[in-house]
């Protein structure tokens, strides 16, 4: 993965979604809220849970087992009870609007990920070879005080992205077990005392999503 400078034109784009990012714990329920602890942050973030879910391998569908966090992907929200009709409009909204704004300026149409962390929040260890593609993943920290961590399966190491306070990108490429193994990317992500929010985009698999993905890394750049 790539860590991506952004330049101040896409990060006021970005901007516009942190209006989720302050609202997430009256519109959203928190998946996973019986495993907000450090414990089990502890153990699926892991080392040791890495191995395991390497070692499974096709035995493992791609999803991760948990995460702890608000979702806002179309088709995941769940609203919670007692929102009214306008309250939910307004959100929806806001919604379309800054991803129209996204398809717009960067040309990035497929949003696979849209989740606010919680202070203590994470995601365990996946790989996402279910849905394999050129990828864009920008994140917003309160204060930087969380990590993101992949894989390298060519050097064998795990590389750490540690969170910076406001916006970061990684771009990059997640495999598909019919593909080389070196091209699977396992992945996690925590947040600790801050809240944390990922907005992810994929492309596709082929020679032109990746030219597109040089493309739109050249347009965001700082």
């Amino acid at each position: 993965m790539k860590d991506i400078p952004l330049n101040q034109e896409t990060i006021d784009i970005l901007n516009q979604s942190l209006w989720f990012k302050e609202n997430a714990p009256r519109l959203s329920h928190l998946k996973c809220a019986d495993w907000h602890n450090e414990r089990d942050a502890d153990r699926m973030t892991g080392e040791e849970y890495m191995q395991k879910t390497i070692a499974d391998h096709v035995s493992h569908d791609g999803f991760p087992e948990r995460c702890v966090s608000y979702s806002f992907n179309v088709g995941q929200i769940h609203w919670k009870k007692g929102l009214t009709d306008e309250q939910i409009s307004e959100a929806t909204n806001r919604l379309n609007d800054f991803k129209t704004n996204i398809q717009t300026h960067l040309n990035l149409k497929n949003n696979a990920l849209f989740s606010v962390y919680p202070p203590g929040g994470f995601i365990a260890w996946h790989n996402n070879a279910n849905a394999s593609a050129y990828n864009f993943i920008f994140t917003y920290s309160e204060t930087g005080d969380g990590w993101w961590k992949h894989y390298d399966m060519r050097k064998q190491e795990v590389v750490t992205i540690p969170d910076k306070k406001g916006w970061q990108c990684k771009a990059g490429y997640f495999g598909a077990y019919e593909e080389d193994r070196m091209n699977l990317c396992y992945h996690t992500a925590r947040t600790f005392s801050c809240t944390r929010m990922t907005v992810a985009f994929v492309l596709e698999r082929s020679d032109l999503s990746q030219n597109l993905q040089d493309w739109v890394i050249e347009d965001i750049s700082a």
